[in-house]
């Protein structure tokens, strides 16, 4: 049997974790190997070892026989480029890219040292496509779109969740914001969290409405919880904090279900500035919740029309010299404030209408983007890169 080794977050809380995750499941699937892990962090982000999760039990099992075994036949590293090495005879990179229109032109090299890259959306894929025409540099290795699938607990009629909620609503019609804060630097948090709730909040000034903020950064500690609390205190107009209530933690699947599915969150909002795919759209949207976001980025690969857009500019950021170059001018994408705004206001006068919408969406996302459909895109990629076939 190959010896394969998955390599990234695989126990971190963050959207590479839960990408690790599945590469890891979609191995797992494969008859002809046998797996290993190799774990790393992910920032600062809270680490996850729940071993009622069989999951999470499989990948510390993975790990624990990785200490006497080194040399393997295919690796799967989910990192960010500059991280990826040759540590097989193949090698393959995962990864999300980042989130605006380039990447960093090093990037392209290290994809050409990998035998296939992996990346979830087009919207990944173009950043490197761009960049590679924009400085005439040669892309040799393919890089392959497979979309993430929304969580199959999902599926399930009944979310079993021992999540008390109702003490979170001051109101009985709630914005629900679920975002990890990316940058206390308002200019540079691609979420753009304050803007967004800044913006919500003017919204449903006048409104019978709240907004459930479920947010975090990176760590779910008394110490996180405090921190940004009061960032976003100091920084939201007094008259407005009557309307914001906080969620905290590290939610299961079934609580999130029970999250996006209580009848007191009446839509989803995102002033986000750029997604490399955006599970908390994907998870929203299969449990038949409307988006309100920019008109921009990967999420519309799966939404496709059925959301409310919100109009945007490309703008040059002060770019981390991590993910791109200090000489070129990176964008991403400035939601435009009055339109959020207009955008909401239309929300809550068309309830019913965006409802509905968003309940014929939830149908399409689980026929599309559920975890056997996914599977079948992993299942031809190992045929066509790694000589496996199922038959």
């Amino acid at each position: 049997m190959k010896k394969v080794l998955i390599k990234g977050p695989l126990l971190t809380s963050s959207g590479y974790g839960v990408h690790a995750r599945q590469v890891f499941n979609a191995l797992k699937t494969r008859k002809d190997i046998d797996l290993y892990t190799q774990v790393t962090n992910w920032g600062n982000c809270s680490w996850i070892l729940d071993t009622s999760s069989k999951t999470i039990k499989d990948i510390l099992e993975c790990s624990h026989k990785t200490k006497t075994f080194k040399k393997f036949d295919e690796s799967f590293q989910v990192l960010i480029p500059n991280e990826w090495s040759k540590i097989a005879t193949k090698d393959f990179g995962v990864t999300a890219g980042f989130e605006c229109d380039i990447v960093k032109k090093s990037w392209i090299e290290d994809c050409n040292s990998m035998d296939a890259v992996i990346v979830p959306s087009l919207f990944a894929k173009n950043a490197f496509l761009k960049t590679c025409k924009k400085n005439k540099i040669n892309l040799k290795t393919k890089i392959s779109v497979i979309n993430e699938w929304y969580y199959r607990d999902f599926d399930k009629e009944e979310s079993n969740s021992n999540l008390d909620i109702d003490q979170h609503f001051k109101f009985k019609k709630n914005i629900l914001i679920f975002c990890q804060v990316s940058n206390i630097d308002s200019k540079s948090d691609r979420k753009n969290l304050i803007k967004t709730i800044t913006s919500a909040c003017d919204a449903i000034e006048d409104f019978n409405c709240g907004i459930l903020l479920k947010t975090n950064l990176g760590k779910s500690s008394n110490l996180y919880k405090k921190k940004i609390i009061e960032i976003i205190k100091e920084r939201i107009d007094i008259k407005f904090h009557k309307k914001i209530s906080f969620l905290f933690g590290n939610f299961s699947i079934s609580e999130l279900k029970s999250l996006y599915e209580n009848e007191k969150i009446s839509c989803f909002l995102s002033g986000t500035r750029g997604e490399g795919w955006g599970l908390p759209f994907i998870e929203a949207a299969a449990c038949g919740l409307p988006i309100i976001a920019p008109n921009h980025s990967a999420y519309k690969e799966f939404l496709e029309e059925d959301f409310i857009k919100v109009n945007y500019s490309l703008v040059t950021f002060n770019n981390d010299p991590r993910f791109t170059d200090r000489e070129e001018e990176p964008k991403w994408a400035e939601f435009e404030y009055k339109d959020m705004v207009d955008k909401i206001h239309l929300f809550f006068k068309n309830e019913k209408k965006f409802n509905n919408i968003s309940v014929n969406r939830k149908k399409i996302i689980k026929q599309n983007f559920n975890f056997n459909n996914i599977i079948v895109n992993y299942t031809k990629f190992f045929e066509s890169n790694c000589k496996w076939h199922t038959c």
